[in-house]
């Protein structure tokens, strides 16, 4: 549970820093296309269960391990309506607390900044994500799942993309055996899943 917590808590903190930022990232055509459709009002929006965004059989066929015994627990934050969260936690006797962790979140600052969610993953791309402890912001490249552009960090073990300007989606790992290739491979695999999913699951008020 402690790990459930510092991982969110450090994806807002990330999130506040994008918060602050009210100008458009650098260069944003040249790593990725903005969105400039107009963003839904979030009060018109539902957000899904995060929990419902993968089966415990998809990860143990991506996994590669039928036996895996893969445990859902729902990470939501009561105090924030915005954003859902779900971890997916199995054993691994080289990674305590192996696992992942998905989250779908809405505009938080909708009023302020109505491009928030389609600036925020391009955003990544060209400026980078601030760490606490580190003087250089950290790297992120582009991945593409299916017709999907998205951010990703095999340091920070992270993956952003969007989905237009209403939702910003987020797949965090806690696999330290997987290097930067396998991590890509199974993040995309797992993206192109949650698209799935999320399109069966997403109505509009």
């Amino acid at each position: 549970m402690k790990n459930i917590v510092y991982i969110l808590l450090l994806f807002a903190a990330v999130s506040c820093k994008n918060e602050n930022q009210t100008t458009e990232p650098k260069a944003i055509d040249k790593v990725l296309k903005t969105d400039m459709s107009a963003a839904t009002d979030p009060s018109k929006l539902t957000i899904p269960n995060a929990c419902e965004m993968i089966t415990q059989q998809s990860i143990q066929t991506l996994m590669k391990s039928a036996g895996l015994n893969i445990r859902i627990k729902e990470a939501n934050d009561p105090e924030n309506d915005k954003a859902k969260s779900c971890f997916f936690q199995w054993d691994d006797p080289n990674t305590p607390n192996a696992g992942i962790l998905i989250q779908i979140q809405t505009n938080p600052i909708f009023e302020e900044y109505p491009q928030y969610i389609s600036n925020f993953v391009a955003a990544k791309l060209s400026e980078g994500e601030t760490v606490l402890g580190q003087d250089k912001p950290v790297k992120f490249k582009k991945f593409a799942a299916g017709s999907t552009v998205g951010a990703f960090s095999h340091e920070q073990s992270r993956f952003y993309w969007s989905l237009g300007n209403n939702y910003l989606f987020m797949l965090a790992m806690n696999l330290t055996t997987l290097n930067e290739d396998q991590m890509l491979s199974l993040g995309e695999k797992i993206v192109e899943e949650v698209n799935k999913n999320f399109a069966t699951k997403i109505v509009q008020k």
